[in-house]
Protein backbone atom coordinates (compact mmCIF):
# COMPACT_ATOMS: atom_id res chain seq x y z
CA UNK A 1 0.00 0.00 0.00
CA UNK A 2 1.22 3.67 -0.98
CA UNK A 3 0.27 6.53 1.17
CA UNK A 4 1.25 10.29 0.95
CA UNK A 5 2.78 12.22 3.57
CA UNK A 6 3.19 15.61 3.46
CA UNK A 7 5.07 16.16 6.20
CA UNK A 8 7.96 13.37 5.57
CA UNK A 9 11.41 14.99 5.10
CA UNK A 10 13.02 11.71 3.71
CA UNK A 11 15.47 11.21 5.87
CA UNK A 12 14.77 7.10 5.62
CA UNK A 13 15.22 6.72 10.02
CA UNK A 14 11.90 4.76 9.55
CA UNK A 15 13.56 2.33 6.99
CA UNK A 16 16.75 1.54 8.80
CA UNK A 17 14.53 1.40 12.81
CA UNK A 18 12.16 -0.91 10.63
CA UNK A 19 14.91 -3.40 9.24
CA UNK A 20 16.15 -3.22 12.94
CA UNK A 21 13.39 -4.58 14.22
CA UNK A 22 13.04 -7.54 11.54
CA UNK A 23 16.36 -8.41 11.58
CA UNK A 24 18.89 -6.72 13.77
CA UNK A 25 20.73 -5.11 11.29
CA UNK A 26 20.02 -1.32 9.65
CA UNK A 27 19.65 -2.52 6.14
CA UNK A 28 16.58 -0.36 4.36
CA UNK A 29 16.08 -3.27 1.99
CA UNK A 30 14.60 -5.20 3.68
CA UNK A 31 12.89 -2.84 5.47
CA UNK A 32 8.74 -3.14 5.26
CA UNK A 33 8.44 0.69 4.90
CA UNK A 34 9.72 2.34 1.67
CA UNK A 35 10.17 5.68 1.23
CA UNK A 36 9.31 7.15 -2.21
CA UNK A 37 9.98 10.15 -4.39
CA UNK A 38 6.97 11.96 -5.62
CA UNK A 39 6.87 12.75 -9.71
CA UNK A 40 7.39 16.09 -9.02
CA UNK A 41 9.91 16.05 -6.21
CA UNK A 42 7.62 17.57 -3.54
CA UNK A 43 7.55 15.60 -0.76
CA UNK A 44 7.71 11.68 -0.12
CA UNK A 45 5.20 8.92 -0.56
CA UNK A 46 5.36 5.95 2.00
CA UNK A 47 5.06 2.11 0.60
CA UNK A 48 4.58 -0.35 3.12
CA UNK A 49 5.00 -4.03 1.96
CA UNK A 50 1.75 -6.08 2.73
CA UNK A 51 3.27 -9.49 2.24
CA UNK A 52 6.90 -11.47 2.21
CA UNK A 53 8.74 -11.42 -0.91
CA UNK A 54 12.27 -12.59 -1.27
CA UNK A 55 14.03 -9.85 0.45
CA UNK A 56 11.23 -8.08 2.48
CA UNK A 57 9.03 -9.02 5.35
CA UNK A 58 5.49 -7.95 5.50
CA UNK A 59 4.46 -5.21 7.90
CA UNK A 60 3.92 -6.01 11.17
CA UNK A 61 2.87 -3.21 13.20
CA UNK A 62 6.26 -4.17 15.12
CA UNK A 63 3.90 -6.58 16.92
CA UNK A 64 5.16 -7.26 20.62
CA UNK A 65 6.62 -3.33 21.36
CA UNK A 66 4.45 -0.84 22.51
CA UNK A 67 4.91 1.28 19.54
CA UNK A 68 6.11 0.80 15.74
CA UNK A 69 10.06 1.58 15.63
CA UNK A 70 9.54 3.50 12.71
CA UNK A 71 6.98 5.66 14.77
CA UNK A 72 9.08 6.13 17.62
CA UNK A 73 12.11 7.15 15.41
CA UNK A 74 10.21 9.56 13.25
CA UNK A 75 10.15 13.52 13.40
CA UNK A 76 6.55 13.73 12.12
CA UNK A 77 5.09 10.58 13.80
CA UNK A 78 1.91 11.45 14.68
CA UNK A 79 1.00 11.45 10.71
CA UNK A 80 2.55 7.77 10.29
CA UNK A 81 0.64 6.26 13.35
CA UNK A 82 -2.46 7.20 11.49
CA UNK A 83 -1.05 5.50 8.34
CA UNK A 84 0.05 2.51 10.30
CA UNK A 85 -3.34 2.50 11.72
CA UNK A 86 -5.11 2.86 8.03
CA UNK A 87 -2.73 0.00 7.07
CA UNK A 88 -3.55 -2.60 9.99
CA UNK A 89 -7.28 -1.75 9.34
CA UNK A 90 -7.14 -2.35 5.68
CA UNK A 91 -4.99 -5.88 5.40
Amino acid sequence: MIFEIEKCGGCRTCEMACSFHHKGVFSPSISSIKILDTADKLGFRISLDEQDDAKRIACDGCKGLDEPLCVKYCRESDELKDILKEFSQNR
